[in-house]
């Protein structure tokens, strides 16, 4: 309630109304409310309770007789004959609404044919919406209302390229939108655009993907579109564009390769793009005056502008996009899309909440914002029409973009049925598409019972999550005040036991139990958020010289990629990423952010290193399980004074019957002699070849794989 308003009233049911009165207008006293209905006349309501709310206006719950019609224009009319119109509020959140006005059509948007172009605006509490075409001269439309809640408008011709706005008249007032659902926009979503995909089409790719069966035999490698090729060092000429991760035969000034072709060195089998939607922190009129990760939402359905080649063309970017994801494709690398549907960045201004306020965000049952996003709103997924719109918004990317699946932020302030519906969706458009991402306990207003975390992880089976267990134990503390706390890899042995969690996938029934299936853990030591592992080593292992910190951030690396369950990495991490020691870049400049190819030219041991456990965990099947059942009858341990031995008993498929992972992170020498030969198929150098011996050294700070056929 604004405290330059005297009088507001909100429809908070079918009958219910709260009313506020000024204590400056009649002391806030009022014995007489009417409802005004469309045709002028009068109900009388009747006054439930009254109080003094925060001294300033008087509080009035009334209800009324009166049949309320949804998308009607109402007004409440106290005794001295004050008027406001009737706002349609928290009847938005009412079961009964969520069913009358729920639309399962999928005509949403704007829809371009041949002949004519389609628009349809969901607004159900609106009372007059008009459709302004753009241009000279502009042209307006007035929508008719249909069932419900959904107005339409159809335009001749196809408007492929037009921009376009919408005037909503709701709660009394006119709002000017842009579409919720659009494809595309003007620099700064200051229009929307028609979108025709077959006027925007590039070859596709598809079919040079290879098999993907299983969720365990994903290797993901996250990284920003900005950041990977921002340093002019790369060779790429696109630079921070979609367009520069299409580039080729990109080398260092040294030769080295760099952008894709790095990629497709490193052997990993997906990409995870941070935010490619259009963002709102970043003007595309001035991209590299602002940096931004872009974990703000502005337009869900759009590219970001400022990765486009011409953030002023809104058919450029969508075409940019698309030739981004096929060249993905064109290598066999698949493309996971990270997306942020559990808040916006300013919930005001945001098309939801001008087209249908009150419904499209979280809240209490007394009106009050969730903010378990720490983002001042949540999401309301649970809303039918709010998970209508994350559910047509993934099949959007996946059929326009053609992306093989989702990584998603703050999961936990989603719900499980939400999730567990886009899994479904997904795996029907793609059966091998993969989602998973942060299924941390956020304080959002759910019942807990609801929430898409960890905690509910066994009604989500399909889904995986970020396991912070692995990335605790195995690097350490990743909180900034606790930068000094070493994790098992580097240098706590007091963590063996976790670290067997750890390489089981957290899913072993005797040990540490996360989830129910390898399947559903992501391990990681880094990612875009907190220190890089680098930076980590650097403050928690000060003692170190720099070559030992290289063997103990080759430790890490190995034991995410051999562990049971999903392997991580971020980008630049397979040759010792530094952001300067910053703890939370997101809004950085481009010299901290910005991965150093230089870096890799320094680094080269530690970028074949994490080719060479690539290319172990892709030949050894053992290493990729997807039942906890599995895990639990082939792996057993030993413990070796602080060194973690890992056991396989292999199954009869693979190319070894035994396997042996040996995990040092001691300064010890430690020697074993095998009751027979082995064959020692990778150390703190990588791949061997061939090598067999039955006496073994194992190194300081490594870990040595051995097999016996």
């Amino acid at each position: 309630m604004r405290k330059t308003v005297r009088f507001e009233a909100h429809l908070d049911d079918y009958n219910l109304i709260t009313i506020y009165l000024s204590r400056l207008f009649y002391n806030g006293k009022s014995d007489l409310f009417y409802v005004k209905k469309p045709d002028g006349t009068l109900r009388k309501c009747q006054i439930l309770s009254y109080e003094i709310s925060s001294g300033d206006y008087a509080k009035y719950m009334v209800s009324t007789t009166e049949s309320i019609v949804i998308g009607q224009p109402y007004e409440i009319v106290e005794e001295h004959s004050l008027r406001v119109p009737l706002q349609y509020s928290l009847i938005t959140k009412t079961d009964r609404f969520d069913k009358e006005f729920y639309y399962e059509g999928d005509d949403l948007g704007c829809h371009p044919s041949k002949r004519h172009t389609d628009f349809a605006l969901w607004a159900p509490t609106a009372t007059r919406v008009i459709l302004e075409l753009l241009g000279s001269p502009a042209k307006v439309h007035e929508a008719v209302r249909h069932e419900k809640g959904v107005w339409r408008v159809q335009v001749p011709g196809n408007l492929h390229g037009h921009r376009y706005l919408y005037h909503i008249l709701v709660n009394g007032a006119w709002t000017t939108s842009t579409d919720p659902i659009a494809r595309s926009s003007t620099a700064n979503n200051t229009a929307s655009v028609v979108v025709d995909y077959a006027q925007v089409s590039v070859e596709n790719f598809s079919h040079c993907l290879p098999p993907f069966i299983r969720p365990t035999d994903a290797i993901l490698y996250e990284l920003s579109v900005r950041d990977f090729t921002a340093q002019p060092e790369s060779g790429v000429t696109h630079r921070s564009k979609f367009l520069g991760l299409t580039e080729s035969k990109t080398t260092t000034p040294n030769g080295i390769s760099t952008g894709l072709d790095h990629i497709v060195e490193l052997g990993v089998t997906h990409v995870q793009l941070m935010p490619i939607y259009d963002f709102a922190t970043v003007d595309e009129d001035n991209p590299h005056a602002f940096y931004n990760w872009g974990y703000d939402p502005l337009q869900y359905n759009v590219p970001e502008g400022s990765y486009s080649s011409d953030p002023s063309d809104p058919l450029l970017r969508v075409k940019e996009a698309r030739q981004m994801v096929q060249a993905f494709h064109q290598k066999g690398l698949r493309v996971i899309m990270d997306v942020v549907y559990n808040h916006v960045y300013d919930m005001d201004t945001n098309a939801f909440e001008k087209i249908v306020p009150y419904y499209y965000f979280r809240r209490s049952a007394t009106g009050a914002l969730s903010n378990g996003s720490f983002c001042n709103n949540d999401i309301d997924s649970n809303r039918l029409m709010v998970r209508k719109f994350l559910l047509d918004s993934c099949k959007c990317w996946m059929e326009a973009y053609d992306v093989d699946g989702f990584r998603f932020d703050l999961m936990g302030v989603l719900d499980v049925d939400t999730m567990n519906a886009i899994v479904a969706q997904s795996k029907a458009l793609k059966p091998d598409a993969l989602i998973y991402g942060e299924g941390w306990n956020m304080p959002t207003i759910l019942p807990e019972d609801l929430k898409a975390n960890m905690g509910n992880q066994a009604k989500m089976p399909m889904i995986a999550h970020f396991n912070d267990f692995f990335r605790e134990h195995v690097k350490g503390k990743t909180s900034h005040d606790e930068i000094g706390v070493k994790g098992y890899c580097s240098g706590d042995v007091n963590y063996l036991e976790a670290m067997k969690s750890a390489m089981t996938g957290t899913c072993v029934p005797g040990l540490v139990k996360v989830f129910d299936q390898p399947t559903q853990s992501v391990n990681y030591v880094e990612c875009h958020d907190n220190h890089t592992s680098w930076d980590k080593l650097k403050e928690c292992c000060k003692e170190d010289a720099r070559d030992v910190r290289i063997k103990k951030h080759k430790l890490m690396i190995g034991s995410v990629l051999l562990a049971q369950g999903i392997p991580f990495l971020h980008s630049g991490q397979e040759f010792c990423r530094t952001k300067n020691g910053q703890h939370n870049s997101y809004r950085s400049s481009d010299s901290i952010n910005q991965v150093d190819w230089l870096r890799k030219e320094r680094h080269m041991d530690v970028v074949r290193y994490t080719q060479d456990m690539i290319a172990l965990r892709k030949r050894l099947p053992m290493l990729r399980m997807t039942s906890s059942a599995q895990i639990a009858q082939r792996v057993s341990f030993r413990n070796f004074d602080g060194m973690l031995i890992v056991h396989y008993v292999c199954e009869k498929k693979s190319p070894y019957a035994e396997l042996w992972i040996y995990i040092n992170p001691t300064n010890q020498i430690y020697y074993e002699r095998f009751d027979d030969f082995v064959e020692i198929l990778a150390n703190e150098a990588g791949l061997l070849d061939g090598v067999i011996a039955q006496n073994v050294t194992i190194n300081p700070y490594t870990l040595v794989v051995f097999g016996r056929k």
